[in-house]
């Protein structure tokens, strides 16, 4: 019996994408920058190097890349806090919490309906 090696889904992967994709369109618009322009740049490394169909680099371990899901997040939810003086930048961010915990929520899910 062969044993897959551990990658992404192309789902989960995909999601990444457009999650980076979300915050990084939004500094055309933001009144802060900062949040958007990290959250975003870090979610883009984070999908392109982690093995998976959609992966550029394949450099970094799944077992790092769920650590960085996790603490992107929370990140996002910390930034929105942060700026929430500033209506539609703390939406954009509580909505790519919201996707993120979302995409690997249901990779999580579905990695666990096929043990």
């Amino acid at each position: 019996m062969t044993t897959k090696p551990d990658r992404l889904g192309l789902f989960h992967q995909a999601g990444d994408y457009l999650v980076a994709a979300l915050l990084l369109l939004s500094l055309s618009r933001s009144a802060v920058v900062w949040w958007p322009l990290v959250l975003g740049a870090v979610a883009l490394v984070n999908a392109a190097m982690t093995r998976g169909p959609l992966a550029a680099y394949r450099k970094i371990p799944l077992s790092l890349h769920r650590a960085v899901d996790h603490a992107f997040v929370a990140a996002c939810g910390v930034g929105a806090v942060a700026v929430r003086d500033h209506g539609v930048d703390a939406a954009v961010l509580i909505a790519a919490a919201v996707l993120q915990a979302t995409v690997v929520w249901l990779s999580h899910a579905a990695g666990r309906g096929k043990e």
